[in-house]
This record gives structure tokens, sequence and C-alpha cells, in this order.
């Protein structure tokens, strides 16, 4: 599964560069000698090489290499998207070229310094469910620990700390690496003096799922890989990421207690036709951050119609969150970075 994840980047990274960089050079006009080849071709392996780096060893060099790398490709997208509508609109209208380069510069400028601003605000989601249990949740989701930083982090247990939550239940992504800075950053959640269940995302097997486990465990978190457990009234079940429709569907129904409210936490948002077989009354997702980077939304929902926000199935409830962190550059567009205060309320 890593081997396939990391050549799709790969392939993909060669496509966006290589085409920005050539069009721009059309546009403006640039030399394209050595040195022009030289650097599209570093930049296209430069994101698979930094994160590389940046798993292995997390010093000033390699945490600064993976955040100019990173936000580069932030950057990448928005001038490949604004490129696009360029070559679309130039079929009917004549632009200048060089006019057309500096101004698609230039806008994609200001959209790149509004999309890191963005980032740093953490927005706190209010919904209200009715159930027959009343209980006060805090779900987090794509916090990404090793993209995102240890002080971004503490931001994050401070406002769940302001909510007052019953529990804290985390949808995968945590992290994003296991070295020496993110285990020291996950020490915060020690600060919640409240229940905090957690499943796996895809990152956590990237980064290592039973050195994950370990680390979460001795902090008292519980993990739930394909299990559940009971917390008065309610019933919680956590299903690992990248598991089949049909090993969802068994797992979910061999753990739902019809006495019971039951919570389904699973990383990635599932299809409304599998949730309304699952008996499951509410079940929380993440994964998607809402596209992060607008116009990337699109893409995302291709590969998952339920992208953000609530939806209902029969018998139950689907809310995807955004999550709270980033993956890659620190940017949003079109997105933010959010938790999400659920509370079930008796009828």
């Amino acid at each position: 599964m890593r081997y396939i994840f990391f050549s799709t980047i790969l392939t993909l990274s060669f496509v966006l560069n290589f085409y920005v960089l050539v069009r721009l050079s059309t546009l403006l006009p640039i030399k394209r000698g050595i040195v022009f080849w030289v650097i599209a071709f570093l930049c296209s392996i430069s994101l698979i090489t930094a994160t590389i780096i940046r798993g292995y060893s997390d010093n000033f060099i390699s945490k600064s290499l993976f955040m100019i790398v990173t936000n580069w490709y932030g950057i990448l997208w928005l001038l490949f998207s604004t490129l696009i509508v360029y070559e679309f609109v130039r079929l009917f209208i004549k632009i200048n070229p060089v006019t057309a380069g500096y101004s698609i510069i230039g806008f994609v400028g200001l959209l790149t310094i509004y999309s890191f601003l963005n980032t740093q605000f953490l927005h706190v989601k209010k919904i209200e469910i009715p159930g027959n249990i009343n209980c006060r949740i805090v779900h987090i989701s794509d916090i990404h620990i090793g993209s995102i930083s240890k002080w971004f982090f503490k931001r994050i247990i401070n406002e769940i700390q302001t909510q007052e939550p019953d529990i804290v239940l985390i949808t995968g992504d945590l992290v994003d690496n296991m070295n020496h800075n993110t285990v020291t950053a996950l020490q915060e959640l020690k600060r919640l003096k409240v229940p905090i269940y957690f499943t796996t995302g895809n990152h956590e097997r990237y980064a290592g799922l039973e050195k994950a486990q370990q680390e979460l465990e001795k902090l008292n978190v519980t993990v739930l890989r394909n299990d559940y457990a009971d917390t008065n009234d309610f019933r919680i079940i956590g299903i690992d990421d990248g598991l089949s429709d049909i090993e969802i569907k068994n797992i979910a129904e061999r753990y739902v207690d019809k006495s019971k409210y039951n919570i389904l936490m699973y990383h990635r948002p599932l299809d409304i036709d599998l949730l309304s077989q699952t008996g499951a009354n509410l079940t929380i997702s993440g994964h998607t951050h809402k596209g992060q980077i607008f116009p990337f939304y699109f893409v995302v929902k291709y590969f998952f119609p339920n992208i953000y926000g609530r939806y209902e199935y029969p018998g139950g409830i689907l809310n995807v969150s955004s999550g709270c962190g980033t993956w890659g550059p620190r940017m949003r567009l079109g997105s933010r970075s959010e938790i999400m205060k659920i509370e079930i309320k008796r009828q």
C-alpha cells in the first residue's frame, strides 16, 4: 500500500511540475536551458524526498525542507488550476501571454496568502443530534502531527478542553510519522481528563500501526481496531481504515447492540446504502479535508460523494469532518480547520 501511495504521488508530481513550469516559461517567456530542466526535475521528486527525510530525521533542516516543499505543492496546485482556467478562456478571448503570465502569478500569490492565514484559525462546529441519550462529544480527525507542529496540536487540545466534552473521539490520521517529536507532541493528550477513543486512518499505516497503537495506549487512549467499547448507555465501534464494504458491514453487524446508542467510527466517509445496513445510530468520519485546497474539492468529491457535513440514512446520521490539521501544504482554500462538537440530546 505504501509503494502504491508513493508511486502515485511521484507520477502526479512530475505531471504537475512539468506542465506548470513549462507553461509559465512560455508565457513570460523564460529560457528553458539545462538549469530549468534540473529545477523541474528536483521539484518533481522533492515531495517524496522531503517526506522520507522527515520520517526518519526530525530536525530543523528536515522540518524546514518539508515545510518549503509541501507549501510549494500547494502553490503548484493553485497555479495548475488557474492555468487550466486560462487555457479555456483564451479559446474565446485573446490575451497577451506576458500579461496573462504575470496576472496568474499575482492572483495565485493573493490566494496563497489567504490560504496560509486561513489555516491558522481553528473553528468549532456545533451540531445537535436527537437520540435516546445525553452526551457531549468532541470529534477530531486528520490532525496530521508531523505535518502540523506540536504548538498547533497544543492549541487543538486547549480548544477541546474549553468545550467540556464527556468523551473525545479521534477518527484517524492523528500522526504522519512516529519519530521523537511526534511522540513528544502526543503527550498533550494527557491533558484531556475524559475518555479518548481512537480508530486508525491511512496515515497510521504509513507511519506504522503497531508503534502508533503502542504510544497511544501508553497515554490511556482506547484504540478500537475492529472492536467496541461500552460507555454508560452507548456503544462505540471502531473499524480499521481500508477494509472492504463486506468486512465493514460484518464487523458493524457483529458489534451493534440495539439496546444501546451505537456510534460507528470509520476514517473514510462510507456509502449511505452501506451505513443503512450497519445499524449504527451515528457514524463519524474524516479523511476528505473537504478538499483542503479548492478546486481539489471536486476531485475528492468524485471519490467520496459524502465529502463533508451531515448526511442522513435510514436509522442514522453520518457526520463528516473537514479535519483539524492539514496534510502537505499548510494551506486551506474553501475549507477550514475544525473541531466538531456533537451534542446528542435525549428526545
